[in-house]
């Protein structure tokens, strides 16, 4: 089949017109038309079905779409390493990154690979229980995630970079702000809980302070709304605290001191696939991590944290 068929009709479908998709393809609507045609006959069947506000695809359609889609990222992929080559960078590089790391972290990380001449960096953010799979399965290149992980850990490697322990926060309209000497385990158990990271095992212990109410809403993956409701409501949530404190958007004094709570450690280490561990160029880039991570480690306040 031919791929240029399916990416015609992956633009249809996103743009929901056939007159719209003509002008981002440069080409005229009848030859559009006879484009849709001929992958019809090929199918046997509508790709597409008209409404009154244009055109959505039928099931067989909406499938080929999403192949057209992913031909068309390799396809702007393909002129981008192009774009690489002519610039004089030898490889590109996929790390993938916590939320709070890179939230905390992103103009020194930034200003770190930028100096880095040879190669280009992808970050891709997500949880670490769903990024520590693409890197199993090859779509990462590096990790940088928490050392302690809940998630199977087959053939990868770690490197223990930068210490953290996690810490009980809590909102801006929290009656615990302030409050004299520790707070209670009791008390805790009054409060309502945010979860976050809890596929990375951020939560492991929390069940001990929380009490036996379930916490009613989760945040994998996403460390911005979790800092949002810090700001504006009463909620209770466990982090690794330095980062938290790192990103600016929490304060010192919204980590509440816990009776019978030292915090479980919550470092960060680089990870990666061990056959990849002595090639050449992941040696370099590991290396070029490393040292910024650690860098960070030597230079970030500890906020009186027992790391």
């Amino acid at each position: 089949m031919n791929p240029n068929l399916l990416k015609q009709l992956a633009i249809v479908v996103k743009q929901g017109s056939l007159s719209r998709a003509c002008e981002q393809l440069f080409i005229t609507q009848p030859t559009l038309t006879r484009s849709i045609k001929q992958l019809e006959m090929r199918v046997g069947a509508p790709v597409l079905t008209r409404t009154r506000h244009g055109v959505i695809p039928t099931e067989i359609g909406a499938r080929l779409a999403q192949i057209g889609e992913r031909i068309l990222a390799e396809s702007e992929h393909g002129q981008e390493v192009i774009r690489q080559w002519h610039s004089g960078y030898k490889n590109e590089f996929i790390v993938g990154v916590d939320p709070l790391w890179e939230f905390a972290t992103v103009a020194q990380m930034t200003a770190g690979f930028l100096a880095e001449r040879a190669f280009v960096f992808h970050l891709r953010t997500g949880s670490a229980a769903s990024q520590i799979r693409l890197l199993q399965e090859g779509e990462l290149d590096f990790l940088l995630a928490p050392a302690h992980l809940t998630t199977p850990q087959q053939s990868l490697e770690r490197e223990v970079l930068f210490r953290d322990r996690s810490g009980v926060f809590a909102g801006k309209r929290s009656q615990l702000l302030g409050q004299a000497g520790p707070v209670s385990v009791d008390q805790l158990e009054q409060q309502n809980w945010i979860l976050a990271g809890a596929s990375a095992g951020f939560l492991d212990g929390q069940q001990n302070l929380a009490g036996n109410e379930a916490a009613k809403i989760a945040f994998t993956g996403s460390i911005r709304s979790v800092l949002h409701l810090l700001e504006t409501t009463d909620m209770l949530v466990r982090l690794p605290a330095r980062l938290a404190l790192m990103t600016g958007a929490v304060e010192l004094s919204q980590l509440i001191e816990v009776q019978e709570d030292a915090g479980v450690r919550r470092d960060i280490a680089l990870w990666l696939r061990a056959e990849d561990e002595e090639k050449p160029d992941f040696v370099k880039v590991r290396s070029v991590i490393k040292e910024l991570v650690q860098t960070l480690d030597r230079t970030a306040p500890t906020f009186g944290l027992a790391l």
